[in-house]
């Protein structure tokens, strides 16, 4: 059945404030900048990262498992997992590769965060075109095979004497920097008008009690 009439269906049992709400977070929502966490095993670290992606209007975050599993953290994330496409990959050493050449295959231009001052300034990097960026673990930071499958590498400029940021603080500040300067661009980075009907489904599915039994019935009156 046509979703645009299960949404209708749907939407009779979504409260107005929230419909509105739901209209006006889709229209910042974007797929043009996407993140990628590469083995992240602090809980509250992944979970911060799916909480930015929310706040900033990113709709896919990209997760990667080699050594650790990676954990949700409830009292962190407060919810946010719900709202954002979370693609998870198998557990092993491959999973960064599988998942950064399947970004390359969809457009992407694959952008690995480092501490190293001779890699360019994330100041400088060009977002003209849609833009993956990659975050090593907390310890050793993107692999050696991450590395290799990038486009470019960028750093944050540090003034202190500590060499990084926590990795959430990186991603936060990263997304924060480039979410607003695609937003202050001429770029075509909303979503399709496809992609926010399928969101929109998504999201009233998740929020009606009983959606499926609703679903079914609709589709029983019409068969």
């Amino acid at each position: 059945m046509d979703k645009g009439k299960l949404i209708d269906m749907l939407g009779q049992y979504v409260t107005p404030n929230k419909k509105q709400l739901i209209d006006k977070v889709l229209a910042h929502r974007t797929r043009h900048l996407t993140v990628v966490l590469e083995d992240i095993y602090q809980e509250q670290n992944a979970s911060a990262v799916i909480r930015t992606c929310d706040c900033f209007g990113i709709q896919d975050l990209y997760i990667t498992e080699d050594l650790h599993a990676y954990q949700v953290n409830p009292n962190v994330v407060k919810g946010a997992s719900k709202w954002i496409n979370i693609h998870r990959y198998e557990r092993g050493p491959e999973s960064i590769d599988i998942c950064l050449t399947e970004l390359k295959n969809k457009g992407y231009r694959l952008v690995g965060t480092t501490p190293d001052p001779n890699s360019a300034s994330l100041h400088e990097l060009s977002i003209d075109k849609k833009t993956a960026i990659v975050f090593g673990t907390e310890k050793r930071g993107m692999s050696e095979v991450a590395k290799a499958k990038v486009d470019e590498l960028v750093h944050l400029p540090m003034l202190g004497f500590t060499e990084s940021f926590n990795i959430s603080v990186s991603a936060a500040l990263v997304i924060n920097e480039l979410s607003r300067r695609l937003r202050e661009s001429d770029l075509d980075w909303q979503l399709t008008a496809k992609e926010k009907t399928d969101l929109k489904f998504a999201w009233y599915h998740q929020i009606v009690k009983r959606a499926d039994l609703l679903i079914n019935n609709l589709i029983k009156e019409h068969s």
